[in-house]
């Protein structure tokens, strides 16, 4: 009876061993694209307060697409709206990015919309 149980012991340390690795590798896949994206909302958020202010739309467009390319997400024009009326800009940047998971194919969708009053 010992057997049996250093066995089932064995099988319970492995089982642990291959959730632990796949949680790290389901992590390690979607924490950098999710960090990313953050990272371009933050990016959309103080350019419009800052810099959106003398900039045409174009401009400002081709500013946040290649923030977006530097941070490897795929967003391309279409994707990013940008309207200025008067001392008001609003910034709007919507798109997805595909995850691998090899078992999963997963998609984050984002959505981020910034406004700013220039005085």
């Amino acid at each position: 009876m010992t057997h049996t149980e250093r066995g089932e012991g064995k099988v319970g340390l492995f089982i642990m061993i291959l959730l632990l690795a796949a949680a790290i590798y389901v992590l390690v896949k979607v924490v950098p694209p999710r960090v990313n994206a953050y990272e371009f909302k933050d990016y959309i958020e103080t350019y419009a307060r800052t810099e959106s202010w003398t900039r045409t739309p174009e401009e400002i467009q081709k500013d946040l697409l290649a923030k977006a390319k530097e941070l490897n997400l795929p967003v391309d024009k279409k994707q990013i709206v940008v309207q200025k009326e008067g001392a008001y800009v609003t910034i709007q940047a919507t798109f997805d990015v595909p995850v691998d998971l090899k078992v999963h194919k997963m998609v984050l969708h984002y959505d981020f919309k910034q406004s700013a009053e220039h005085y």
